[in-house]
């Protein structure tokens, strides 16, 4: 009757009412939650807690760190009586009083009948769907029930303590103790370590005060806790949790004398899992293989042992380890003190070594301290075990020793480089301070000839070698700031913005910023919606490794040079470091990878090996045509982009100007592609009576359509139809054609030289109008948004990772402040009329009022309302509307007869880019809505894959963040 002895408990991943509910179902007496709490209270699963750098002081020791700790007692209260209560509700549906009645009921649980895999298919539900009380009619089924009898005086340890009890209490100083031991024996040694630190603390005795001699099979955390004094040798084997929390004492494990002939300790595994676990000091010899995880979170304990499973060292912070034989996978994982020693004979062990935080070194043919101690400690292990494998490697030292590597975790080798730092400058600052002698005055003579002041020997963290710190970089530097050039230089030029030389001299320092996340939100829903593979450029960024930083970038993003110039960076909004502190500067990243590339002629045509006999036709050479171009291409089918302006590029090309993305980024870029063998047709006008839409059906197997949204919003109230108003993406693509050429523009219809311009809209489009009218030598620039000013920080309402609606300052708006000293900006302003004061037709200004905006308490919902008494007229002789777009323009649309949604964009089915129309397949703004340049590319290239998935019935191109999808077989 041992289910009504015992009580059951449940973990892992419980986070619901319902996982609580099944767990009970299942027999669960209790349910144990750490995650779901923890999350409560603001962790944000780094998985970084062994490093002591917990970004939300969650689990970390640091100060600075701690008071980043926002969690509240009242928030894990809370937490609970929601779990409570849905546990409460689902327990009524089921007609049960209490939890304790839900116990066991398997009966109310059905399997699935569908499975998502065949795997699923074969798992056998009988019996874990088995009624307890079925089996044992009559037996209480209840945890803890029954009284449980320990029995606790009958427990080997109390022979052992009865024995010892004159060397305890002082009477003796040796007693030597032979007995017997079985696996039902658990815990042995830790009622006698008990009983001495009861009288001599931690302590404890002097070395072999107490020896025991053991002989059978040790039973689960055999010598758990033993401390000073006491050596234990068992002849036999042990299970799981051998010397955990071993702390001074000595245990020695060997084979049985009585052993078959042909046995090799060095083959058998003799002790189970997770021995040493936690131990701080003490040693532990082991004439054998131990299983899995040896030596987890050991902190300062010596082991020796022939041979180790998977694991072995992990989330070990002290003591050492030497390994005489093979070991399993994964070794070192988390490992950031002490040292192992590896007897590599065969050089089989760096595959199996976790390297992410420790190095593999090769020992010297002659290093004291490493071969003194390990010569002394295998003599000593050889005396105890009369292990061959020991006796063999000494008898032939001088060439095994060859052998040993040394895995030395990175953060020790920091920390004990600081000493030896610490020690010489101290050293240097007693000797330079303080000469007392004629020898003092030589050496302090001597010191000059190397250092001319005491600053020197200190590390300037100017230099370009500085050693940055990557675990704690996050706490340490601050984000940068240099990533515009200086105003005063910038807004009287049109070269790119950008302190492109600035930022990449500081870009070790701020990549040493990124954190590395366990679950890295900069690539997740909120963050970047191509997937860009984030944390591991940064790191090779870090390193150095600018060839693998690009391989990594280039696997998610066609155009970084793009977007890291033109995207607002929502990968930054959700960067796990801007909860509480400035996020990492990952654009900046991003871009000066791709133009390093390319500095370095890493960049270069890569045609496909194969063509298909597929053509596709690409409306419209925007980011989401052009990477719907890229990577259809890639995959060898003839790809042609149709651009019905003069000029292939789209958004980039005309849209955004030319200080802000240079066009000859975006010309390097149409070449490239050109050279790969894609066809770019320029002045094609797609459903013109020159080319009507459905020529597209005609000449092409598939056509996407990724024309943008380029139909704006207008302001129609009194006056709109005054002259000198007009779209802001007629000004911008007016002066982008201007500079780059066209003769036959007439750029001057819309020119803001000597005119007071006003900017309707404060997204992205109406920052480029700012910057170019200003540039174009505008009196001044004034700029309306009907919302109210944001905060300055995230408001309660906008948590994060999502984008943080916060008041920023960008380019164009510094610019307007230094030429005349405001911001531009008003907000909550509506505007009433567009008024023409000289009577030619012309706009000389607009009437406004301000506007107040409340929300409804129920509905949620939020109205405006006019200010009275806040009416104003602004003077104005050119008005620029940037307040978004609508959708599509509807002639391509009409004339190929495909559906539209409630929006007006053309409609596909859920979860892919096909139209209504199955040859017609519909990416970007056209389908989305008015959205950012990286959503363009990820609908590019998403739409790419499905074409190609419906062309050929499997495809090779990724889905994003860069994941191939397996169709076939293993």
């Amino acid at each position: 009757n041992l289910r009504s002895r015992i009580v059951l408990q449940a973990d892992g991943q419980m986070r619901t009412g319902k996982d609580v509910i099944m767990a009970g179902m299942l027999g669960a007496d209790e349910i144990a939650m750490s995650t779901a709490p923890l999350l409560v209270m603001g962790c944000t699963m780094m998985r970084k807690c062994h490093l002591n750098t917990c970004p939300v002081g969650v689990a970390t020791q640091d100060p600075v760190l701690r008071k980043k700790f926002t969690g509240q007692p009242e928030h894990i209260i809370n937490y609970l009586m929601y779990l409570a209560e849905e546990i409460r509700e689902t327990l009524a549906k089921l007609g049960l009083k209490s939890f304790q009645e839900l116990i066991g009921r398997v009966d109310l649980l059905t399997p699935k009948k569908s499975f998502n895999s065949a795997k699923q298919a074969n798992l056998n539900f009988e019996f874990i769907l088995t009624d307890v009380r079925l089996l044992r009619p009559g037996v209480s089924s209840y945890g803890g029930s029954v009284r449980q009898l320990f029995d606790l005086k009958s427990r080997l340890d109390y022979d052992i303590i009865l024995k010892a009890r004159d060397v305890i209490e002082g009477k003796l100083t040796v007693v030597t103790v032979m007995q017997k031991i079985k696996n039902s024996d658990r815990t042995f040694g830790a009622t006698l370590s008990h009983e001495i630190s009861k009288v001599y603390a931690d302590k404890g005795l002097p070395n072999d005060s107490i020896k025991i001699c053991l002989t059978g099979h040790g039973g689960q955390s055999f010598c758990g806790f033993l401390t000073n004094g006491v050596s234990v040798r068992l002849l036999g084997d042990a299970c799981d949790y051998v010397c955990k929390g071993l702390c001074g004492g000595k245990v020695t494990v060997v084979p049985p004398i009585k052993t078959h002939p042909n046995f090799k300790s060095e083959e058998n595994v003799i002790v189970g899992n997770v021995c040493l676990y936690g131990a701080t000091s003490g040693r532990f010899y082991c004439r054998g293989i131990a299983a899995e995880r040896f030596a987890v979170r050991n902190s300062g304990a010596l082991a020796v042992v022939e041979g180790v499973g998977d694991h072995c060292c992990e989330y070990m912070t002290g003591g050492r380890v030497i390994v005489l034989g093979t070991t399993g996978r994964n070794f070192a994982a988390g490992m950031s003190g002490g040292i192992a020693y590896v007897y590599d004979k065969d050089n089989i062990f760096p595959p199996n070594v976790n390297p992410e935080l420790v190095d593999i070194i090769q020992l010297p043919s002659k290093h004291a301290i490493d071969e003194e101690f390990l010569f002394e400690t295998l003599t000593h292990f050889h005396k105890e075990t009369d292990s061959k494998i020991a006796d063999n490697i000494l008898s032939e030292w001088s060439d095994h020793y060859k052998k040993f590597v040394k895995v030395f975790p990175r953060d020790y080798q920091r920390a004990l480089r600081q000493i030896a730092e610490d020690d010489k400058i101290a050293a240097l600052v007693q000797t330079v301070a303080a000469p007392s002698s004629d020898s003092d005055k030589e050496n302090k003579a001597a010191i000059s000839d190397d250092v001319e002041d005491i600053e020197d020997a200190v590390t300037d963290e100017n230099q370009q070698d500085q050693v940055y710190d990557k675990i704690r970089g996050f706490n340490k530097y601050p984000r940068a700031r240099n990533q515009y050039r200086a105003v005063n230089q910038r807004m009287v030029d049109w070269k790119e913005i950008y302190n492109h030389k600035g930022v990449k001299r500081g870009l070790k320092k701020q990549a040493a910023r990124c954190m590395e996340c366990g679950v890295p939100f900069c690539q997740s829903s909120n963050g970047c919606p191509l997937g860009n593979i984030i944390p591991r450029w940064n790191d090779m960024v870090f390193h150095g490794q600018w060839k693998q930083a690009l391989k990594e970038l280039l696997q998610t993003n066609n155009f970084p040079e793009f977007t890291g110039r033109c995207c607002p960076a929502p990968c930054e909004g959700a960067c796990v470091l801007g909860i509480n502190n400035s996020p990492v500067t990952i654009k900046n990243i991003e871009c000066a990878i791709i133009d390093h590339a390319f500095e370095q002629g890493w960049i270069k045509p890569e045609p496909p090996l194969n063509r298909s006999t597929h053509r596709i036709g690409v409306v419209g050479s925007g980011p989401s045509g052009l990477a719907a171009a890229a990577q259809l291409n890639k995959v060898g089918h003839n790809v042609t982009v149709l651009e019905r302006q003069n000029r292939s590029g789209g958004l980039v090309r005309y849209g955004i100007p030319t200080m802000k993305m240079d066009k000859d980024v975006v010309q390097r870029r149409i070449d490239l592609m050109e050279a790969e063998g894609i066809q770019f047709r320029n002045n094609m006008s797609i459903g013109s009576d020159s080319y009507p839409a459905k020529n597209l059906l005609d000449e092409f197997d598939y056509a996407l359509l990724t024309c943008g949204a380029t139909w704006p919003r207008d302001l129609n109230i009194p006056g709109r139809e005054l002259k000198n108003i007009h779209f802001a993406m007629s000004f911008l693509e007016k002066w982008q054609q201007h500079q780059q050429d066209d003769k036959q523009n007439d750029y001057l219809s819309i020119f803001a030289k000597d005119k007071h311009v006003l900017v309707m809209g404060g997204g992205d489009t109406g920052v480029d109008c700012i910057g170019t009218s200003l540039r174009q030598g505008a009196k001044s620039v004034t700029t309306f948004e009907i919302l109210p000013e944001p905060p300055t920080t995230r408001a309660m309402d906008n948590p994060w990772p999502t984008w943080p609606r916060v008041f920023r300052v960008d380019y164009g708006h510094d610019e307007v402040r230094l030429k005349s000293g405001r911001d531009p900006r008003h907000f909550s302003i509506r505007s009433k009329e567009f008024i023409d004061t000289k009577g030619n037709g012309d706009v000389t200004g607009v009437t406004t009022v301000q506007v107040e905006w409340t929300q409804n308490p129920e509905t949620k919902a939020w109205s405006m309302a006019d200010v009275p008494g806040s009416e104003k007229t602004f003077e104005c002789d050119l008005v620029l509307l940037a307040m978004g777009f609508l959708g599509p323009e509807k002639g391509i649309i009409q004339q190929l007869e495909l559906e539209m949604d409630a929006r007006g964009n053309i409609k596909t089915a859920p979860d892919s880019y096909q139209s209504s129309n199955p040859r017609v397949f519909a990416a970007g703004d056209c389908r989305r809505g008015q959205s950012l340049v990286v959503h363009a590319i990820n609908e590019g290239r998403q739409a790419a894959r499905c074409i190609d998935l419906a062309l050929r019935g499997s495809t090779n191109l990724a889905k994003t963040g860069g994941t191939l999808i397996f169709s076939g077989q293993f």
